[in-house]
């Protein structure tokens, strides 16, 4: 399921856009160059559909009209071109051509710095430079002179070190000249960086740094932090001082915020709508009433899933809940609500999800994973888990058992009989759901 306007958005993130747009048009005095923002977030937090969803409310807004446009960059695209400059320039030419913008200037400049930059074999040589200025010289300098047809090539690497340095000013100057301002003119979004090989993602950073350094430019770079320091560590080894050496490339960094718990109820909304019942396509075992998805919305939650994660659980639910139209409804409702729990477990919580399905998973454990949940909904799950025998209980009495869960006040005794009715008297609930889950993944 695309998502690519706020109006569209299950997250929430207009007025978060609002908000660094704003911190942008503010920061970007604070620094002599370009402005550098790391945007962080782990895998699956919205990051790539935030972007698409802020390009759209940018062009509607009429930022782009006003002199602003955005260049939109996906390095994991990329990466197998093997050239960062080759990358970050042709959508920057793509991009300014749509402004009908005159870029042979840029694209001759770019040529000239792009010998020199076939000639290091876009590999990570000096933890400093990652230039090899000889053997990137030597290719620059021939290639140029083939292109102006002379041939009075000279050897000395002086002057091909100047000459180097020449076309990375000329290129600047061709980039400044297109940019003309000291407000923020051109914002490209980066996109993946922290999916690529570490080489080319190292690479990726000490170009924007070296080439893009330009007042006007604004960088945002969305990347899953600790990913990204993993890639430098893998190129640079592991005693780099991460932090440190990210701040060479990083003027600021913010993080895209968290799903609220009303984000989470419309991500579930929706995908009941989207992976459980699809009018006269696809029907659900299971009942759903407001109550049962105010229930699921309560567990991922909990479990703080990202978004791409909630829609793994529900693709999961999709495919085990799935029936025909005369079952639709039917699924007694501890089965149903069961495989709500083991298909999040599955995804959230993978050593739970297996410790639960071969009946290996303790009181404490147990007690534990939910008490993060209000303590009627805990003591409501673990129930579940208990009647549907995925604890292991050791002979101990039903009293004994919540009390060591920390479910059961002096006088009380829990009355289990209600659950062991909606399991529909199978005592190994949780290990049909768990077989059945595994069954489903081995299609993929």
């Amino acid at each position: 399921m695309k998502i690519s306007t706020f109006e569209e958005d299950l997250l929430d993130l207009k007025g978060f856009a609002e908000k660094l747009e704003k911190f942008i048009n503010v920061e970007h005095q604070y620094v002599p160059e370009s402005l550098v923002i790391s945007l962080n977030g782990s895998f699956g937090s919205g990051k790539s559909t935030f972007f698409k969803m802020w390009t759209d409310y940018l062009a509607k807004k009429g930022s782009l009209d006003n002199g602003l446009f955005v260049v939109e960059v996906n390095v994991w695209n990329d990466d197998y071109c093997g050239d960062p400059l080759v990358a970050l320039i042709s959508a920057l030419i793509e991009s300014l051509n749509q402004k009908h913008k005159d870029t042979q200037v840029i694209l001759n400049a770019a040529k000239d710095v792009g010998w020199f930059l076939t000639g290091m074999g876009n590999q990570v040589v000096s933890a400093l430079t990652g230039i090899n200025a000889v053997s990137a010289g030597e290719l620059a300098e021939k290639k140029k002179l083939e292109r102006n047809d002379r041939h009075n090539f000279s050897g000395n690497y002086f002057d091909l070190y100047k000459s180097k340095k020449k076309a990375l000013s000329t290129l600047k100057t061709a980039i400044r000249e297109i940019i003309r301002g000291d407000n923020p003119n051109i914002l490209i979004l980066v996109d993946e960086l922290d999916r690529c090989r570490p080489d080319y993602a190292i690479s990726y950073l000490e170009t924007i740094k070296h080439v893009f350094d330009i007042k006007g430019i604004v960088f945002v770079i969305a990347v899953d932090r600790k990913q990204l320091e993993c890639s430098a560590k893998a190129a640079f080894g592991a005693d780099l001082d991460f932090p440190e050496y990210y701040r060479k490339f990083i003027q600021r960094e913010i993080a895209l915020p968290e799903p609220k718990p009303e984000s989470y109820n419309r991500l579930a909304s929706k995908y009941v709508e989207y992976y459980l019942q699809i009018e006269n396509k696809r029907y659900c075992h299971m009942s759903l009433s407001d109550r049962q998805i105010e229930g699921i919305t309560n567990l991922i939650s909990s479990m703080k899933m990202t978004p791409r994660q909630v829609q793994e659980v529900f693709r999961i639910m999709g495919h085990v809940l799935e029936t025909d139209e005369t079952r639709k409804g039917r699924l007694s409702w501890c089965l149903g609500l069961g495989t709500v729990l083991m298909s999040a477990l599955k995804i959230g919580k993978p050593d739970i999800y297996e410790k639960l399905g071969r009946q290996e998973l303790g009181i404490n454990e147990a007690a534990t994973l939910f008490n993060k949940l209000e303590r009627s909904d805990a003591e409501w799950w673990f129930s579940l888990c208990l009647t549907g025998g995925g604890l292991i209980t050791e002979k101990k009495t039903t009293v004994d058992i919540f009390s060591e869960a920390g479910f059961l006040s002096e006088g009380e005794e829990p009355n289990l009989s209600s659950w062991h009715t909606g399991w529909g008297r199978r005592s190994e609930g949780i290990k049909k759901i768990y077989n059945k889950i595994e069954e489903i993944s081995s299609w993929n």
